[in-house]
């Protein structure tokens, strides 16, 4: 076979891909094509003819403790796409290879196929020129693609909603791994994993409009589909006035409403809607609390902020609160230990308790971006960022 005639697909990162091109003899193939994920492969793989002819190779970032493996086991590729002959390709002496292969928690059938697959850069071309490994059509993988369901994701433990795009899910891409955007005709619903942790799947998505109604929508479609372990609601909210600062961290230990009720001419009777969200999780994070804090100082290089971390009940309301005295005096009646006020907990815990038999466990992980009184929107990518950082040390430290 002419290597001339095949599409080599190379699953690298960019740095790397740029660097390591002329090892791999660039002009020896049709084309060379990078990609980093599930969903980059497939983009590439609609784009060819039926007929081309394709081959997988994977650069092992062996100088980067083989990382590149860890994240294409992760990927997903492999299992949809099982006629790919994969290849892990690199410059680095075998045996240290597998040795570090070896240290990996990969299992015993990953190191297998990893370790019968892995070859120099130069053998590359020889390979496909010798028929050593299979070369495929686009068309034999398609045909497999058709017999499979895109919505096989049964080992997700992991649901993250936000309420907003803008500053909330922005400070939560850069810790995941996109693997596939998933069809819907409303919600942006993703496939990735958490790069600290590639074994950990995770679906994502962030509200088309604040507010529990659409938080407790969206959470229930997530949750009948997916059936999830955690579901985690990272983001911004208010603080209790004088015993909170921007950019502290609240986990809910339980969600109630104060804004139902039953208005007549000389009152409003309030009808509290109360959820616990108090979970041996919540008490692993509240014991960890000072290692948290020292974390997001380490990883603070902008904002210069001491913060602390608060396990908590929390407020939600249907409106904005900009009133002085307002958490004192229609909040803390209610509940004396409330140390937040935001409007989609309620709505995101609710749906957990329902759905699903109520196995989908709420984590509600949100900072302070204001103090309910003489708001800005200027503390919110402090604040939204604060809480993304709490989320990557306990996805980081197995915490959940």
């Amino acid at each position: 076979m002419n290597s001339l005639d095949v599409i080599l697909f190379v699953f690298d990162e960019e740095e790397h891909y740029q660097k390591n091109l002329n090892n791999l003899g660039k002009d020896s193939f049709k084309k060379p094509i990078r990609i980093d994920s599930l969903a980059s492969f497939e983009r590439e793989l609609n784009l060819l003819d039926k007929d081309t002819l394709v081959h997988l190779v994977v650069h092992i970032f062996y100088s980067d403790n083989i990382v590149g493996i860890q994240q294409f086991i992760s990927s997903g590729i492999r299992e949809k796409y099982p006629l790919l002959d994969t290849r892990f390709i690199s410059d680095g002496t075998t045996s240290i290879i597998n040795e570090k292969i070896s240290g990996k928690e990969f299992s015993s059938n990953d190191k297998e196929y990893i370790e019968k697959r892995i070859q120099k850069y130069y053998s590359v071309r020889p390979s496909i020129e010798s028929e050593e490994v299979k070369i495929s059509k686009v068309k034999d993988h398609l045909k497999i693609k058709n017999t499979q369901s895109d919505q096989d994701f049964h080992d997700v433990d992991y649901v993250i909603i936000t309420a907003l795009e803008q500053d909330e899910m922005t400070k939560v891409l850069p810790l995941i791994q996109t693997l596939q955007t998933i069809e819907n005709s409303k919600h942006l619903i993703e496939l990735g994993y958490f790069k600290s942790k590639p074994d950990k799947k995770v679906i994502y998505a962030s509200q088309i409009n604040s507010g529990m109604v659409d938080a407790a929508i969206l959470a229930t479609e997530l949750i009948c589909l997916y059936k999830p372990k955690f579901l985690i609601m990272t983001g911004v909210m208010g603080g209790k006035p004088d015993d909170t600062r921007i950019g502290d961290v609240i986990i809910s230990k339980k969600v109630f409403t104060i804004d139902k009720g039953k208005l007549t001419e000389d009152e409003f009777k309030r009808e509290i809607e109360s959820v616990s969200t108090e979970s041996s999780y919540t008490v692993k994070i509240d014991r960890i609390k000072s290692k948290i804090i020292d974390f997001i100082k380490e990883k603070d290089e902008i904002y210069n902020t001491q913060v602390n971390i608060h396990c908590e009940p929390v407020a939600c309301v249907r409106s904005v609160i900009d009133r002085e005295g307002f958490f004192e005096s229609d909040v803390l009646t209610v509940d004396r230990k409330t140390i937040g006020l935001e409007m989609e907990g309620y709505g995101i815990a609710r749906a957990c308790e329902i759905v699903n038999d109520g196995k989908t466990i709420p984590l509600i992980i949100k900072s302070v971006m204001d103090n309910t009184q003489k708001k800005t929107d200027g503390a919110k990518k402090l604040a939204a960022w604060t809480s993304a950082k709490v989320l990557e040390y306990i996805i980081m430290h197995d915490v959940i």
